[in-house]
Formats: structure tokens, sequence, C-alpha cells
């Protein structure tokens, strides 16, 4: 085989950010709508995410098979494929093996 066959057959790494990780997140603890995981987040973050935030995030997630969707009635709900749930789990480990020292520190420092 070849070092361009190689290539070609690797699968490449997903990375996701930080706004797909916590959808992700969420939509592994329920399926829902847009607008619920809106307010989700909006509890979460300090920013406001507004649909021209969400539906992007969320039809990106669709296109890498990490997230599809069902009508219900008037209401479109998200939920997790095997893959996202799996792409989930590894961004959310990568998160905090990367994190855990500043968690630490910030909260030890505040717990003196």
């Amino acid at each position: 085989m070849s070092i361009k066959q190689h290539r070609a057959q690797k699968i490449p790494e997903i990375e996701v950010g930080m706004l797909q990780m916590q959808i992700l997140w969420l939509l592994n603890r329920k399926k829902t709508h847009g607008y619920e995981l809106m307010k989700e987040l909006n509890k979460l973050k300090t920013t406001n995410i507004t649909q021209g935030t969400m539906y992007p995030a969320l039809q990106r997630l669709q296109e890498l098979k990490l997230v599809k969707s069902s009508a219900s009635g008037r209401k479109i709900n998200y939920m997790l494929t095997p893959a996202g749930r799996k792409v989930m789990r590894d961004s959310c480990a990568d998160f905090c093996r990367t994190f855990h020292g500043i968690f630490e520190d910030f909260i030890c420092e505040k717990c003196k």
C-alpha cells in the first residue's frame, strides 16, 4: 500500500468546539428540540445563545452525523447518533484532562 493510499484510509479526528460539545452533552441526557437546548445552554453560559448560533451548530453536528433529527408535530427533536455519543465522551474527557488543573486551582483558591 502506498503512503497516499494509507493517508486516504485514515479517519480524521473530529474536533468539536465548546458549544458543539455542550450540545452533544445535553443531547446525551435527553433528546429535545432546539429552543429547549437554547434555554439550557443559556443557563450554563454567560453568553447568550441565539437561534443564529444554535441552529448552524446543530446543522454542522448533523452534517458530521453526530446528531439526527425527527419531526414531532411542529417541533424538530434532536438526538445523538452512536458516533455522536462517542465524540461527546471523547471530547468531554479531553476537556476534563485539559482543564483539570485550572479547576483545582480555581476551586481550591476560592476555598482558602
